[in-house]
């Protein structure tokens, strides 16, 4: 929002609730400052030189163009009185800004009271204050604005235009994180992750084939040579070693379904032991009864 504009309605605003305020009250109570600008005075000088000020009539407006660079500085002085008594007062806000005649842009510089006296004065040194331009050369409007919330009115006057060249500007990125941004976002479309792409089911039938053919080629052949069980002992050893067959296969069988190979190796060392062992024992009593049968 311009800033000027938030000056003159806030101290309207103000003075209309303290008026709203004060309405009980007698109507002599109520009478409040009307204000107007005086003893205007400007110049425009060189930096090292002795200011030479041009007076401005009230409500009027300086024909010339001032030319305002680096090498110059800028002095405004002027009175604020009350209309009636004419005697000078001091108010809350008294600003001069310069704004740029083509893109509005705002550059504002704060009016203090002399020391000892009610003669506001803004200097402006360009060499010093052209950062705020931000390297926007041009003609500007130089506004004097005056409110108080105890007067009747505020006022914004363009009493002089000047035609400010300053340096090249090199403009400082702003950081992401001091940027203020109130346009609404873009819309975040989450993206789920696609599933990978696995082989055909023929791929896979064919490994677990593969897998399985020691299996099923030692049943074959265990069909071809013919199975006698009346040979097998039964003994501990036996019992064992075939018990932990089994559970080796199954072991082999849950791996494929869930387990891990850590897992299946911890698993599998338990059974190989006991197993390793009844083996061990149950082929040296074959061995034996194989030596006791040919000695007979």
């Amino acid at each position: 929002m311009n800033l000027r504009l938030v000056i003159t309605v806030s101290t309207l605003f103000v003075a209309a609730f303290a008026g709203q305020a004060s309405s009980k009250q007698p109507a002599a109570a109520t009478a409040k400052t009307h204000l107007i600008v005086e003893d205007v005075k400007l110049a425009v000088y060189q930096r090292s030189a002795t200011p030479s000020h041009t007076p401005i009539k009230p409500n009027t407006k300086d024909n010339k163009l001032y030319d305002v660079d680096k090498q110059v500085k800028v002095q405004l002085m002027f009175n604020v009185k009350d209309e009636k008594s004419k005697e000078s007062i001091l108010v809350q806000q008294a600003f001069v800004a310069f704004v740029h005649k083509d893109s509005d842009r705002e550059v504002l510089f704060v009016a203090e009271p002399e020391a000892g006296s009610k003669t506001y004065v803004a200097e402006m040194d360009m060499k010093a204050q052209e950062k705020n331009f931000d390297g926007l050369n041009g003609t500007y409007n130089v506004r004097l604005i005056v409110g108080d919330t105890n007067a009747a009115n505020a006022i914004d006057w363009n009493l002089v235009d000047v035609k400010v060249t300053t340096s090249p500007f090199i403009a400082v990125p702003t950081k992401k994180s001091q940027i203020v941004n109130y346009d609404p976002l873009p819309e975040i479309k989450h993206l789920f992750r696609e599933p990978e792409k696995r082989p055909s089911a023929v791929i896979s039938d064919t490994f677990t084939i593969l897998c399985m053919a020691p299996m099923l080629l030692l049943f074959i052949m265990w069909l071809q040579i013919g199975l006698n069980f009346n040979n097998v002992k039964i003994s501990l050893w036996s019992l064992g070693f075939h018990s932990g067959l089994l559970a080796i296969f199954g072991l082999y069988f849950v791996f494929w379904l869930q387990l891990n190979m850590f897992e299946t190796l911890k698993y599998l060392a338990v059974i190989a032991v006991p197993t390793f062992f009844c083996g061990n024992r149950l082929l040296r009593s074959l061995n034996e009864s194989r030596r006791h049968t040919k000695t007979e």
